[in-house]
């Protein structure tokens, strides 16, 4: 057939009736075939479904292809009988080694004996990664192409010029090539880029694009949250000094938010940042907050706990301010706006406690009170989001945390009385009030923000005094629409019909 070649030296032409080389003769009986349908010993076999080209027909494959995203027919499946598309030639008749495929932006992956790019009964589609999708970062995991010894200077140049495909350490294959594998951690050590900047859809605006039952139902959460906020209200305070106390700041709460500043926070700054003269709080100074006596029952809790030894303290905080812990919040830190390299990665920066580099933070979430989703749907609303954050980790040891955990507070939390401990002033927020002594001025009197929490008879709704659960229809509690309560996800139906 076109493009076959001429036979291996030695084999001679086929006997009469064999068709071409290495085909085999066909069964008794099954005579000439039909006009078109090729030589004799296919007879029986599907007409080619394209005409050849680049791919060849159907089953032959074997040629060159450049495919934006999956490569089919090229490579055996494991475990497949050899022929048809999605599956590599036979024995012998592919193309020569060494003959160029172009995959993605890895660089060029020659051949290999079953199909481009793969070994003898390699898988065949390949696994695209970001650089695939015009992200720039490295592809995704998945099975390692073998390569031949030449492409492995390919591939080492191209890295070298800060390509996105990047080698480490593999086994030798048949071929004696490398295996080139999908190493985040290697990336990691060769260019400062985190293995969280090549996740997709992070950023909260892309999170629910490709869900819009779920976009809407954020965005009239978002509407009901804004039209019930009291305003901004800030109180510069050193908490060392300040009674936490109902008579303080006219009520209890529904929210707190607190975010110590731990040694950590001072250790792990870079020099010459202005961290290191920050305050800080032990553990002793942390747990001496009386926490217990602001909080309302119910009331949901969430406690920044960075990465090191803050973990053990908020846990010991919980307990002795008495809140059960239910959810651990993860921030997993990007670092794609700015210079990665710029000494993360020297030792003076390093924790010398870490067994391996931390990227991320955690925020301790508990709860207090007698809650239930399937009884207290008008406190807690939730179903909408998850435990983790993606967001990136702000320049010189700062300790902004990200902006998405308010929304995440407030699509779960229904309460609107919230109070935010150790906040600055890019902590001021609408419905929040925020206490610290980087403030730089206070607008906060508890009579005025009290007088936000009524009830219809004038009293100030100060704290619940019927048991660990929010009564209904309290000046304290955002309505819910109906059409916002019948859009959210909800639980199966329990023992007793009750859908949470």
């Amino acid at each position: 057939p076109p493009g076959m070649g001429p036979p291996p030296p030695g084999m001679g032409p086929p006997p009469p009736g064999m068709g071409p080389p290495g085909m085999g003769p066909p069964p008794p009986g099954m005579g000439p075939p039909p006009p078109g349908m090729g030589p004799p010993g296919m007879q029986g076999m599907m007409p080619p479904m394209m005409p050849p080209g680049p791919q060849g027909p159907l089953g032959m494959g074997g040629m060159p292809s450049i495919m934006g995203g999956m490569q089919h027919g090229h490579g055996q499946g494991r475990g497949g009988p050899p022929g048809g598309r999605g599956m590599g030639p036979p024995q012998g008749m592919g193309p020569p080694q060494g003959m160029p495929s172009i995959m993605g932006q890895g660089g060029m992956m020659p051949q290999g004996p079953g199909g481009h790019g793969m070994g003898q009964g390699g898988p065949g589609p390949r696994h695209m990664g970001a650089s695939d999708r015009g992200g720039g970062g490295p592809h995704q995991p998945g099975p390692p192409p073998t390569i031949a010894p030449q492409a492995a200077a390919m591939v080492q140049a191209h890295t070298a010029r800060g390509g996105t495909g990047y080698r480490a350490p593999g086994t030798q294959s048949a071929a004696g090539g490398k295996e080139v594998k999908n190493n985040y951690s290697q990336q990691f050590v060769d260019t400062g880029r985190r293995p969280q900047n090549y996740l997709r859809d992070a950023h909260i605006v892309d999170l629910y694009e490709e869900y819009p039952k779920m976009k809407e139902l954020v965005n009239m959460k978002a509407k009901m949250v804004t039209d019930s906020n009291t305003p901004p209200f800030y109180l510069k305070a050193d908490l060392r000094q300040l009674k936490l106390s109902p008579e303080t700041f006219g009520t209890k709460f529904d929210v707190i938010l607190i975010d110590p500043p731990y040694e950590e926070y001072v250790r792990r700054a870079p020099h010459g940042s202005g961290m290191r003269d920050r305050e800080v709080w032990s553990a002793k100074d942390i747990l001496s907050l009386e926490i217990e006596q602001i909080a309302d029952n119910p009331c949901v809790l969430f406690l920044w706990c960075g990465a090191a030894e803050g973990l053990e303290i908020g846990r010991q905080c919980l307990v002795k301010w008495g809140f059960k812990r239910v959810e651990d919040i993860v921030w997993l830190k990007t670092n794609m706006e700015r210079d990665a390299r710029s000494g993360y990665l020297q030792p003076n920066n390093q924790e010398a406690s870490s067994v391996i580099v931390r990227t991320k933070e955690h925020c301790l979430m508990g709860m207090r009170g007698n809650v239930k989703r399937s009884v207290d749907g008008h406190f807690v609303h939730s179903n909408c989001d998850t435990d983790v954050i993606v967001g990136e980790e702000p320049p010189g040891g700062s300790t902004e945390k990200p902006a998405e955990l308010y929304d995440i507070i407030e699509r779960f939390c229904l309460g609107r009385r919230r109070l935010e401990l150790f906040g600055e002033e890019g902590n001021v927020r609408h419905g929040w009030v925020t206490v610290g002594r980087q403030l730089p001025t206070s607008n906060f009197r508890p009579d005025v923000y009290s007088s936000h929490f009524k009830w219809p008879d004038g009293r100030v709704y100060v704290e619940n005094t019927m048991g660990g659960r929010m009564p209904r229809a309290c000046p304290v509690v955002i309505p819910v629409p109906q059409e916002v309560d019948e859009a959210r996800p909800k639980s199966p139906p329990g023992a007793h019909g009750a859908r949470r």
